[in-house]
């Protein structure tokens, strides 16, 4: 650190303008209920995966990984959406950003319920399928970044961990939200009239949760640290040539992806969207069964994750996310492999019914590895925001956050499949091999974290 920095380094809470306690939570309110509502989106074509593969995809064996393929697309082009949105964020304002991200996610997820059945248009109700994921997955690219960015920007210096945690408990909410809602639509109707037309409700609702947040939003201000650095002509006129040209800053870059970005994204992948498909297709529990236990888990998980970003401002970022690294390294296969013993041990290959013991024993286990993936995904926010300077952060932050937890965390759903329908194993191994991935994931982030990327969390954001 240069010896300027030294010097303000005592007095890094004077060097942010300081918001008043009622507007830094009224951000808060806007920016999260905002994100969440995005990650609602943005998961409901995963979690209603098995119903798309039945109404917009021809009849096959391989229909169900074909539309993870889709729905997995949005993931893929994010790193594209960031440096568009990144790109508004750095040169026109943070808020900019993410009320044009928040409008496209709501649009694409809204039209994604008016998609026609594969029966009635062929070939064309996948298509649109992609288009719509497309646009979803550059929408989130910018929203995710743009709103923990800004709420950074109003928080004091000690507790950025703090106010950003509240950003990081939309993922599980949001999730949480969206296996209710299904849950409920499935509730009302017998599983005839879901397959059939009760799948397009929670894809329309989300027009509603959409038009509520865009209001909320728009109210708000530019933040005080843009305003300053844009008061003072210092904002980019090139943001992303100058995030890749800008001395250290791909080097920046390519360790927040490798030591923890990309395994953060793979182990929330696993802890929810694997352990979902592989209680309804390796346990054979049925959907109802399996989103319950899922949504219990998620539930009394949550607070966590606000909770270990907030310990990440006393004992710093890093010491708290190697720690959930590890934790999620030894605890994914064990969980996994309990999961079978406790629900299925006898290898039943139908739809089965299972104790209440064992229903608990399933949601302590799904909690167990979900408090493993909230010690990472916890910090991470404050963790990448802090690598980057503030006239590039928008653009470095989203580029380095959306590879990693986009393309390489992004995918392991779909490898996962993959590898289980590619990979010849024995009968024992065959259920499991799909945590290969993760688990590679996840050894290469602990070399990386814990040899090579730097503590952040006493960095300012003016510099």
């Amino acid at each position: 650190m240069s010896s300027r920095n030294n010097q303000l380094q005592p007095d890094m809470d004077t060097l942010q303008p300081v918001v008043s306690p009622a507007k830094l939570y009224t951000v808060i309110i806007a920016a999260a209920a905002g994100t969440l509502i995005e990650w609602y989106d943005l998961f409901l074509a995963i979690i209603l995966a098995p119903v798309l593969a039945e109404n917009l995809f021809p009849k096959s064996d391989v229909k169900f990984l074909e539309t993870l393929a889709v729905v997995v697309s949005s993931y893929l082009i994010r790193p594209v959406g960031s440096l568009i949105f990144g790109s508004i964020g750095d040169k026109s304002g943070r808020k900019k950003s993410f009320l044009v991200s928040l409008l496209l996610m709501g649009g694409a997820t809204f039209l994604v319920g008016c998609i026609p059945v594969y029966a009635a248009v062929g070939w064309v109700a996948p298509v649109l399928l992609l288009i719509f994921r497309l646009a979803q997955g550059m929408a989130i690219s910018g929203e995710y970044a743009g709103a923990t960015i800004y709420v950074a920007e109003h928080a004091p210096a000690g507790k950025r961990g703090f106010y950003t945690g509240f950003i990081q408990s939309t993922v599980p909410f949001g999730l949480l939200v969206c296996l209710s809602v299904v849950f409920a639509t499935r509730a009302l109707m017998t599983p005839m009239h879901f397959i059939a037309y009760g799948w397009r409700i929670p894809f329309l609702f989300s027009a509603v949760l959409v038009f509520v947040s865009f209001i909320a939003r728009k109210k708000l201000g530019e933040s005080p640290v843009y305003t300053q650095l844009k008061n003072d002509g210092e904002t980019s006129v090139s943001p992303i040539r100058e995030a890749f040209k800008t001395p250290g800053n791909a080097n920046r870059m390519l360790r927040a992806i490798l030591g923890g970005c990309a395994a953060q994204a793979t182990i929330m992948q696993t802890t929810q969207f694997v352990v979902l498909f592989f209680l309804q297709r390796a346990v054979f529990l049925s959907p109802n069964t399996a989103i319950f236990i899922l949504a219990l888990a998620i539930l009394l998980s949550g607070p966590l994750f606000q909770y270990f970003a907030a310990l990440s401002d006393k004992v710093g970022r890093k010491r708290v996310m190697l720690t959930g690294l590890i934790a999620s390294a030894i605890l994914i296969p064990v969980v996994f492999y309990l999961f079978v013993q406790i629900a299925n041990p006898t290898g039943l290959k139908e739809v089965h019914d299972i104790s209440n013991y064992a229903v608990a024993q399933l949601v302590a286990l799904t909690l167990l590895i979900n408090v493993a993936s909230a010690m990472v995904y916890g910090p991470i926010g404050a963790f990448m925001l802090e690598l980057f300077p503030t006239k590039i952060r928008y653009t470095s932050m989203g580029f380095a956050y959306n590879v990693g937890n986009g393309v390489i965390g992004g995918s392991t759903t779909l490898i996962a499949e993959l590898l289980k329908k590619t990979l010849v194993v024995g009968v024992v191994f065959a259920p499991f091999v799909g945590l290969l991935y993760p688990l590679v994931i996840i050894a290469i982030a602990i070399v990386v974290n814990a040899t090579m990327v730097p503590e952040t969390y006493k960095n300012e954001l003016t510099e």
